[in-house]
């Protein structure tokens, strides 16, 4: 059966001298697996630089039931970023958010409401202009809402429990401050995730916010 579906890129793998497996979030099926032949190649439909880190597609996926690994025949850009692949900072966020959901991600159905949210947070790091340094705060915040543990409170800043993506600038924090409610936060994503472990992309993104 042949799905066509929005999809947001989680992670990607080569796979032999010209293929991909993909992890992505798409609309209509949760989390999906799919290999992806020829992505490498000069006359592929579907070449691997649309399968970075949070890009948004819109893919043809033939979904077989009790199949790990689906097959994708056609995808293309449904959301075009206009600034975080020009910028290093968000560049970094946005690697850190990937690695983020692909570690929490895990059904394998529709979520409408998860995926809106999604959508929303991506484009809004993409064309927000202020507060950007404290986005990936933000969104641990109100993401984990979506995975059953809203974070809405904790004792190192009262103005966490208010931050929103409309506001980002008014958290007014330190490098060191910023660090420790991170890892905070994370540790909460440790205890309520399993197999959570450690980011490799949180130290790239610390020394960003030096």
């Amino acid at each position: 059966m042949i799905i066509t579906t929005r999809a947001i890129v989680l992670n990607q793998l080569r796979y032999g001298d010209n293929s991909l497996i993909v992890d992505m979030y798409t609309e209509k099926m949760g989390r999906q697996t799919a290999f992806i032949k020829g992505a490498y190649g000069k006359k592929s439909r579907t070449r691997s630089a649309m399968f970075q880190p949070l890009h948004m597609i819109e893919t043809d996926l033939h979904h077989r039931v009790n199949r790990q690994m689906q097959r994708i025949s056609n995808a293309q850009i449904y959301y075009a970023f206009q600034n975080i692949q020009y910028n290093p900072v968000k560049g970094c966020i946005a690697i850190f958010i990937a690695e983020v959901l692909y570690k929490t991600l895990k059904e394998e159905e529709a979520n409408q409401e998860l995926f809106d949210f999604l959508v929303n947070a991506i484009q809004t790091l993409d064309l927000n202009e202020c507060g950007t340094a404290n986005f990936h705060i933000a969104f641990l915040v109100h993401y984990s809402r979506h995975l059953g543990f809203y974070l809405k409170y904790d004792n190192l800043t009262p103005k966490l429990a208010e931050i929103s993506f409309d506001n980002l600038n008014t958290l007014q924090i330190d490098r060191n401050q910023r660090n420790n409610i991170i890892e905070y936060l994370l540790q909460r994503y440790s205890t309520h995730v399993e197999n959570f472990g450690k980011l490799k992309s949180l130290s790239v993104l610390q020394t960003v916010f030096l």
